[in-house]
């Protein structure tokens, strides 16, 4: 089965030659060994030991123990800087990270600084639109701002009290497709939970593994772009697949300039930003609306072939009373001619009555 993360990855990638790193790929790698010949590496990255992560999801059912790749580097608090031990790479690869990251312009800053200049690194982003985070509010840049210049290192209690309160069972295809289920607006937690949770992040530092960053393919760019502006990050857009009809995540890669910062390499970086007209925003929806244009034409033809039937009912109706119309006319005119028959005939009766 085609795998569209790998292609979008491969299509821009030899990875053969090229030494590479993939933050939390667990049993899912997007690039495996086997993948890599001609004196390629490929490294990974996780919050904790092969054998723990191993203990920790025994009992997921979507997760294959077995299949979890070796890690290289363990990093438990969040510093990829720190954990990488001054390792440089040619790429990065995140799938379905960047969501997760407390400190979001942190961890592109701590890309930037792994990646060797001219490196790549690939993310796999999921679009609030279709994934449980419907609901969310989008993450702002003023919101990843703070974050940074307070050093943020774990999910604030917003994030968790959110993703508790908030995140609800949506079904990425009903969502595509316009189609209603009660069952998809049920919360995957409760505000109980969420309560609880808040409060355990507040005494504790408790750390919840929770959808920090909620993005649409627009909203994350209008980030970096806040970010290139005020030279938080310097990267230029390579390659940007926008979320694709029925799916749930938009692919991005992103390259670290070869030169040293400067005005005219920070143009360089805005100019490569993807443009979004109207059509672009609008595209994710159109399915739906042709769900709902589908179904105004089925009522629209429903309700034409009652009207056709109340017409048909209407004219046999009408044909009915002009009948009993008709008939009423001769009645009458019958009771006519007999009464003026029954006048003369008592006339006579009387005259000759008279007459004797």
């Amino acid at each position: 089965m085609a795998n569209p993360r790998r292609e979008f990855l491969l299509k821009a990638l030899n990875v053969d030659s090229l030494k590479g790193l993939e933050i939390g790929p667990l049993n899912k790698p997007l690039v495996r060994n086997e993948d890599v010949q001609e004196g390629g590496e490929i490294f990974y990255l996780d919050h904790l030991p092969t054998c723990e992560l191993k203990e920790k999801y025994k009992d997921d059912l979507s997760i294959d123990v077995n299949q979890i790749v070796p890690v290289d580097f363990v990093c438990t608090d969040g510093n990829i800087v720190g954990a990488t031990a001054g390792n440089l790479f040619d790429y990065v690869i995140a799938s379905h990270v960047i969501e997760h990251a407390p400190n979001l312009l942190q961890f592109l800053k701590d890309i930037q600084t792994i990646l060797k200049p001219g490196g790549q690194v690939f993310l796999v982003v999921p679009d609030k639109r279709f994934t449980f985070d419907f609901n969310r509010p989008l993450t702002t840049f003023g919101t990843a701002l703070e974050n940074l210049l307070t050093n943020v290192e774990l999910p604030r209690i917003s994030a968790v009290y959110d993703q508790a309160a908030m995140a609800t069972n949506a079904n990425g295809h009903n969502l595509w497709h316009g189609i209603v289920k009660a069952e998809d607006s049920n919360l995957l937690a409760s505000e109980a939970t969420a309560w609880k949770a808040a409060l355990r992040v507040h005494k504790e530092s408790f750390y919840y593994d929770v959808h920090v960053n909620i993005f649409t393919p627009e909203s994350f760019f209008e980030i970096l772009k806040k970010a290139l502006l005020h030279e938080v990050v310097f990267y230029e857009v390579k390659q940007f697949l926008d979320t694709q009809i029925g799916q749930i995540e938009f692919m991005v890669q992103l390259e670290k300039p070869k030169d040293e910062p400067n005005n005219c390499l920070k143009s360089k970086c805005l100019a490569s930003l993807p443009k979004f007209e109207i059509e672009s925003l609008l595209s994710p929806y159109m399915p739906q609306v042709k769900a709902l244009s589908d179904a105004l034409q089925n009522s629209t033809e429903i309700i034409s072939k009652f009207q056709h039937q109340l017409d048909v009912v209407r004219k046999d109706s009408d044909n009915k009373i002009t009948n009993l119309q008709k008939e009423l006319k001769i009645a009458n005119e019958m009771l006519d001619r007999k009464s003026v028959k029954i006048i003369l005939l008592s006339i006579d009766k009387i005259y000759s009555f008279l007459r004797k």
